[in-house]
């Protein structure tokens, strides 16, 4: 399958950093941030764990720019800072049958690098008979998602 900006990917299609690698290749481009905000919210939406986790820099320590973390806020707080915390948050999600409509995926320019490449989008979501109007601001490093940012009311 492709790793386009806008076709659905196999995981293993997706590409990482690798230690010697520069924090900024492959760049985040528009395309490329557009792409994330999509699959992250596609992902989520198909039930697709594995997919939805593959979208993470699991490669680096937040510190080379790697994930620092996932804060969700759909009225109660929840700031995750690994891969299996954020696992094991995003399975209760599931499991109350939490789900995202996005309104629209916006135009996102070229030529941003991390920190700055960080799109943001707005949501409906839903869960347990609540429905909550939010917003996601994403942060993009070497083509994979370091931190996203999430809150809803």
């Amino acid at each position: 399958m492709s790793c386009g900006p806008f076709s659905p990917v196999a995981s293993s299609a997706l590409p990482t950093a690798t230690p010697g690698e520069t924090a900024n290749v492959p760049r985040c481009s528009g395309a490329r941030l557009r792409f994330l905000v999509e699959q992250l919210f596609a992902r989520y939406e198909a039930r697709d764990l594995d997919g939805f986790l593959a979208l993470f820099n699991w490669s680096a320590p937040a510190a080379g720019g790697g994930f620092g973390s996932y804060h969700d806020d759909p009225g109660e707080q929840h700031q995750l800072s690994d891969r299996a915390s954020l696992a094991d948050h995003v399975r209760g999600r599931l499991a109350i049958d939490d789900r995202f409509a996005v309104a629209a995926v916006g135009d996102y320019p070229d030529r941003l690098t991390y920190p700055n490449a960080n799109p943001t989008v707005a949501f409906t979501r839903s869960f347990a008979n609540v429905t909550q109007a939010g917003n996601a601001k994403l942060v993009c490093n070497a083509g994979l998602l370091v931190r996203v940012v999430m809150s809803s009311r």
